[in-house]
């Protein structure tokens, strides 16, 4: 894990070392152990470096045995041993590093190489002349990186803060997503001028302006599933067991898992068996997920680690949250941050469950769309398609309502919004309603959970890991019949399926799956019922986020 940073502009009014070393000392948590920078004509790189892979230290920016190519580099690549074996008779390797195993595919196959790639990562990468600069971003969206634009220079970064060397923190008042979604989707962000390069795209960039490119998004990379079930069971299951272990090899460091209590935590630390796991508690009925959590450290002979949080940790940590986070984000990240600020001492690298909700269909708001569909479908209600469809609207339409957070539900702007960029999947997905929700929400509400994961994780030097975003199980769930996703009101039907040979059946049964939330409206008393009101949390953290980066015209 590193943060990076770069400087791109032919005026030689810009300090452009002193920039870059200064974005990266505002992110310096991200590599504390090492740090970098180089110019080349009009660019200027840095890094800073978390050791994960080796413990030895060596020259970063990273450049090509010949001076003529640089990297700077964020993230690991699962697969680069067997990429590093490709290249190995041609180029001559001066470390164990993903990183220059990176840097030499781009040497042997240009932008292609980035379709190669089973990992997070978000790097740039530059001829030694500064003449054109590639900064990429990984398949799902699991390492960040932004970018701003100037009269005269292009600016990027892992972080928003960092790139305030360059702009001012002004808001952003046309982020129609903020209204939409509370938080920021796509490209945009809350600070004005200050963008987001999104899933599966790469930059080109020089000193004369910059182009956007996708590499890979899931609707281009569909195969070819024999509706099958005993086979789709068997390859799932085959799929996710090599996407854990794979994440478990690249690291000289322990690792340790956070579960919840859940399929998809618990399916991660079952096959991984980490030395570590751990689990935040909270003593209120409704939050308790306790037993289940034991459930798995009897499984599989470790330790369970309990951290009990209160309100009192809550005030304290409010504000360190505010800042690593970078943007208002209207589901609390304060039960992660806990699990990490007592997870710290022992391990660097973690693993989750993100993505599992999204690429298998596993939230319950999923199951509205779906029973509307099988009524649809009925022989009996053939003969009234017309009357069906002035009764439900269409399945864009609905899943809009669903997802739709702005407190004016008729805000054109917003719903306007809504329509075109959820039409836009329902499209890729040729209106199985099943994949296209799952897809709208894979590169909307989930970019902000990944965000959320690594800002947090970052600020505590830990590496954080997510097997379910494996781009091969990402490819195969959106490809394979959608029916083995919902199935008899079961959500997740297929995954379910696989998780009966892994952990316990109490797991795979439950119900009432909570994910990990926190009683903040019990603590403040912020609805009487304790449900989580979302309005008030949401101006919190927007005027705590206001506060910390002084935001202007907020």
């Amino acid at each position: 894990m590193c943060g990076i940073a770069g400087f791109i502009s032919k005026n030689k009014k810009y300090n452009a070392y002193e920039i870059v070393n200064n974005m990266l000392c505002k992110m310096r948590y991200r590599g504390p152990d090492q740090i970098g920078l180089k110019t080349f004509g009009n660019v200027t790189l840095g890094s800073t470096r978390l050791s994960i892979i080796g413990k030895s230290k060596h020259t970063i920016p990273y450049e090509d045995s010949s001076g003529s190519y640089v990297i700077v580099y964020n993230g690991e690549i699962y697969n680069h041993n067997s990429i590093k074996d490709s290249l190995i008779f041609s180029y001559k390797f001066k470390t164990d590093s993903d990183a220059e195993t990176a840097l030499y595919n781009y040497i042997e196959k240009g932008t292609d190489s980035f379709k190669d790639y089973n990992g997070m990562y978000a790097f740039a990468v530059c001829d030694a002349q500064g003449k054109n600069v590639y900064i990429v971003r990984d398949k799902a969206g699991e390492k960040p990186i932004y970018y701003v634009k100037g009269k005269d220079f292009f600016a990027f970064a892992s972080e928003m803060k960092s790139l305030l060397e360059v702009v001012s923190p002004e808001f952003n008042r046309n982020a129609i997503s903020y209204r939409a979604y509370e938080f920021t989707v796509g490209s945009e962000t809350l600070f004005k001028n200050i963008y987001s390069l999104e899933p599966g795209e790469y930059i080109k960039a020089n000193d004369k302006g910059f182009t956007k490119h996708e590499y890979w998004k899931i609707w281009d990379n569909l195969i070819d599933i024999q509706d099958n079930e005993k086979k789709i069971i068997k390859d799932l299951s085959e799929l996710l067991e090599d996407a854990i272990l794979l994440r478990t090899k690249n690291s000289v460091h322990q690792y340790g898992c956070f579960i919840s209590g859940g399929v998809d935590s618990s399916l991660v630390a079952c096959i991984s068996k980490p030395d570590f796991i751990y689990h935040v508690h909270y003593d209120y009925d409704d939050f308790d997920e306790l037993e289940y959590a034991q459930l798995i450290a009897k499984r599989i002979k470790r330790e369970l680690k309990v951290i009990k949080p209160d309100k009192k940790d809550f005030i304290r940590t409010r504000d360190q949250i505010a800042y690593h986070l970078d943007t208002p984000c209207t589901w609390t990240s304060f039960s992660l941050w806990m699990l990490l600020e007592h997870s710290c001492r022992d391990l660097k690298v973690v693993m989750n469950g993100d993505g599992a909700d999204e690429i298998f269909s596993g939230y319950s708001r999923y199951m509205l769309l779906y029973h509307d569909e099988q009524i649809k479908q009925l022989e009996s209600m053939s003969k009234y398609a017309y009357l069906v469809g002035r009764y439900y609207g269409s399945p864009v339409d609905r899943y809009a309502k669903l997802v739709n957070r702005c407190e004016n539900q008729f805000d054109e702007q917003v719903n306007r919004y809504l329509d075109q960029t959820i039409s836009y999947y329902f499209e890729k997905t040729r209106a199985d309603v099943i994949h296209a929700m799952g897809l709208n929400d894979f590169y909307s509400t989930m970019q902000v959970l990944l965000q959320m994961a690594d800002r947090l994780c970052m600020a505590f030097s830990i590496e954080n890991r997510s097997p379910f975003l494996d781009y091969r199980l990402i490819q195969y769930a959106f490809s394979m019949p959608s029916k083995y996703k919902i199935r008899n009101g079961v959500t997740k039907w297929a995954l379910k399926k696989v998780a009966r040979k892994f952990i316990p059946r109490e797991i795979v049964d439950r119900i009432d799956k909570r994910g990990f939330s926190a009683p903040v409206n019990r603590w403040f008393e912020w609805d009487r019922t304790g449900k989580y009101n979302r309005s008030v949390y949401k101006s919190m953290a927007f005027e705590y986020w206001k506060k910390m980066f002084r935001v202007k015209n907020g």
